[in-house]
């Protein structure tokens, strides 16, 4: 108790927001202390312009992707998708029909994991499970194998539009 090195009570803060304001590096007074610091909104643009011509043209590939891969469903009914997997009745709306709540299930998962693991790591990551559901999808031999196989697809491309996003 006496120990000159021990912290008091008084010294140490007691919400966040105490610790978060102790620890503030640098403040600037003015906006020209920012510029002479290096940030100008000249620069700024210059770097935004930059990384949105580097990642634009390929996000937007893959939602292309996305896009086709949800739709790609029709054209295997127009080439004989019932009579090959002897769908009958209402089982090809409910193969269209389970990909949606897979898809809206793993948003909030996906920006979660995404936030722990960063967007360069965690796309690529669903990508990779994207395109092994896409696979599966084309060895399919009956309506279970089909509810399965979409019901993963959406489980792995409910992160992508969150994921763009972000």
């Amino acid at each position: 108790m006496g120990n000159p090195d021990e912290v008091s009570g008084a010294d140490v803060p007691t919400t966040e927001s105490d610790s978060m304001n102790e620890k503030i590096p640098y403040k600037a007074d003015s906006i020209d202390e920012v510029e002479s610091a290096g940030w100008d909104a000249a620069s700024t643009k210059k770097l935004i312009r930059k990384i949105d011509l580097a990642l634009i043209p390929f996000l937007s590939f893959l939602y292309l992707l996305s896009f086709l891969d949800r739709t790609n469903i029709g054209n295997a009914r127009l080439d004989s998708l019932e009579k090959d997997l002897g769908l009958t009745g209402l089982q090809y709306n409910d193969a269209l029909a389970v990909f949606f709540p897979f898809y809206v299930a793993a948003e909030v998962p996906s920006n979660m994991a995404m936030k722990r693991f960063r967007p360069s790591v965690w796309i690529p990551c669903i990508m990779i499970a994207w395109g092994i559901c896409c696979t599966l999808m084309g060895i399919v031999h009956n309506y279970a194998g089909l509810m399965a196989v979409r019901s993963a697809l959406g489980l792995a491309e409910g992160g992508l539009f969150p994921g763009i996003t972000y």
